[in-house]
């Protein structure tokens, strides 16, 4: 299993922010709760046997509750989600772009559980 590692989240985070989105507020804010969020997968896998979709679900929840970044929490995870997903199986989230910004907001406002994630992935990937 591939894990993300900081110094590539943080890549992953300047190359949306900066250069795609052309913002010019972001960065880490909480370096401890990022490399907090970037463990979850791996103490899954060790504690409860969880299967890659559900260590999928641990690093989005993480780094989605954890704010470690200025701006683009949101968009940061859904990316390293997606990043996750490739590096570990090649698949891709089959969901509409309205159904995956509908599933971060969800997961940040209403505090969706890691389950809760892990059984919306299972629903849409392929």
């Amino acid at each position: 299993m591939r894990y993300l590692t900081y110094e590539e989240l943080i890549a992953l985070h300047v190359v949306l922010m900066r250069d795609k989105m052309g913002e010019t507020y972001y960065g880490v804010l909480n370096e401890g709760g990022l490399r907090s969020a970037l463990a979850r997968p791996q103490g899954a896998a060790h504690h409860e046997q969880a299967d890659g979709l559900k260590r999928a679900a641990y690093l989005f929840h993480g780094l989605l509750m954890n704010h470690g970044f200025a701006q683009g929490n949101k968009r940061t995870a859904y990316l390293a989600l997606e990043w996750f997903l490739q590096a570990n199986s090649p698949s891709e989230i089959t969901a509409s772009d309205e159904d995956i910004i509908a599933m971060c907001h969800s997961a940040e406002n209403e505090e969706w559980t890691v389950q809760r994630i892990a059984r919306w992935l299972r629903d849409q990937v392929r």
